[in-house]
């Protein structure tokens, strides 16, 4: 077992570092992942800005509101009219332009492959004319930006927009923004599947397209709500006579039956796509995953109300202490998240020894970035003072303007599995903000570094 005092004694120099900021606005908890034991508190009660490490809260409570093994269908279903076929969302917002690819995560399910689907069950019909295409966004409905994001973020890239049906690649990166319907873009992506696979598009005005080119100039498809049943989260129906879930929408009744599926792609697992989200920090996907759990466990999709989900699961099946935590939002992106260090630390805790295998499960597949190697960890631990923990540590980061975290796993030099919590939310602009980051990657390299046994 590692000795606290070795553990403090190894990091005593980073943790004096003039580059954290003021000594109490720094927080530091270590923790035996196998026993939960303390090694090191300091300030790890303290409220600090946390940034993106918000997400371990966020990730923890969604793996209790879906299954982790489950998917997100989008379907097709036959509308009201003759001609009407309805693009129903079911919480993909990484559909392919064209064949999935059934080895990502990130168009794992392809809208070209529906549009075979669809194409297909048209032609068994017998020759009919064109179709008129129409969109139901109804599920896990909510703003697509909160509104304790600021314009610069989702202008710029930091955060894209919340939706339930959009295409990987139009997945916000920094200074690359989301565009400003990604609902309306796969449809449009959709609908030049379609007509690829010889199926015409009826436009509102009547013209019937049947040239990919002329669906640039295809307006917003019009929307409209398929009626809502029950189901499973991955897609299956376990009441023929009608019923679906709210991850699987497309197979909802119509009056007394329910109406004709003519195709749907799934997602890869809930699993490996939380895990993205997490090991890319990708804010949208996030906020989008924490809203369809708080909906599927009967919560709306209001910013309020999935934040107040969040903390009462954690209370709840956590059983952590939230005393005086502040949750602006799911991602950490919203200035007036409070949370102290030991929070975090808790639940890596709970991650890391088998208590909940759901979340151990997410954060092993890929959910913490590797150091030095993946995710948002790929550019980080980059000098040789860091080496001890390229490979050996586990992290999810955190970056505001003047805040930046690190929280994970890493496995000391005696094969000890420790479990840290690191933050500063008083930090200098500029220059300050890379020398700090540096900081805590190398607390991290000292704990793999140290047997402190």
């Amino acid at each position: 077992m590692p000795d606290p005092a070795q553990v403090e004694e190894a990091l005593e120099d980073e943790l004096d570092s003039r580059w954290l900021g003021p000594a109490n606005r720094r927080a530091v908890a270590v923790r035996d992942a196998l026993t939960g034991e303390h090694l090191l508190d300091r300030n790890a009660d303290r409220l600090l800005t946390p940034a993106s490490t918000t997400k371990i809260l966020s990730a923890a409570a969604v793996v209790t509101g879906l299954d982790v093994g489950d998917t997100f269908a989008t379907r097709v279903v036959r509308g009201a009219g003759p001609q009407d076929i309805v693009l129903v969302a079911g919480g993909d917002m990484l559909l392919g332009r064209g064949e999935g690819d059934p080895d990502a995560v990130a168009g794992h399910a392809g809208l070209g492959d529906l549009a075979a689907q669809v194409a297909e069950a048209l032609a068994e019909d017998g020759p009919g004319g064109p179709v008129r295409l129409q969109v139901d966004l109804g599920h896990a409905a909510g703003p697509d930006v909160l509104g304790s994001w600021t314009d610069l973020w989702v202008s710029e890239g930091y955060t894209g927009r919340i939706v339930q049906l959009g295409l990987e690649e139009d997945r916000a990166l920094p200074f690359y923004p989301s565009p400003d319907d990604p609902a309306q873009e796969a449809v449009r992506a959709f609908a030049a599947a379609l007509v690829e696979e010889g199926v015409a598009i009826l436009a509102e005005d009547g013209a019937e397209i049947s040239d990919p080119e002329d669906l640039a100039e295809l307006p917003d498809v019009p929307e409209v709500e398929v009626p809502p049943g029950e189901a499973t989260a991955d897609g299956t129906d376990p009441d023929p006579g009608g019923t679906t879930s709210a991850g699987d929408a497309g197979a909802a009744t119509q009056g007394a039956g329910v109406a004709e599926e003519l195709g749907v792609v799934r997602s890869a697992p809930v699993r490996d796509v939380l895990a993205l989200a997490l090991a890319t920090s990708d804010n949208a996907m996030v906020e989008q995953l924490s809203r369809q759990a708080a909906v599927a466990a009967g919560r709306s999709g209001d910013q309020q109300d999935v934040t107040a989900w969040v903390q009462e699961t954690l209370v709840s099946t956590y059983g952590v202490d939230l005393t005086g935590v502040e949750l602006a939002d799911t991602s950490g992106l919203s200035d007036g998240t409070r949370l102290p260090a030991r929070v975090v630390a808790d639940l890596l805790v709970m991650g890391a020894d088998g208590s909940h295998p759901d979340l151990q499960e997410v954060l092993a597949a890929g959910g913490l970035p590797i150091a030095g190697y993946t995710g948002t960890l790929a550019t980080r631990f980059h000098l040789p003072v860091h080496g001890p923990a390229i490979g050996t540590a586990r992290a999810k980061t955190g970056s505001l303007p003047g805040v930046t975290s690190l929280a994970g796993t890493v496995v000391t030099a005696d094969g000890r599995l420790l479990v840290y919590a690191l933050g500063a939310d008083r930090i200098g602009r500029d220059g300050a903000v890379l020398e700090a980051r540096s900081v805590l990657d190398e607390m991290v390299a000292e704990l793999a570094r140290c047997g402190c046994s």
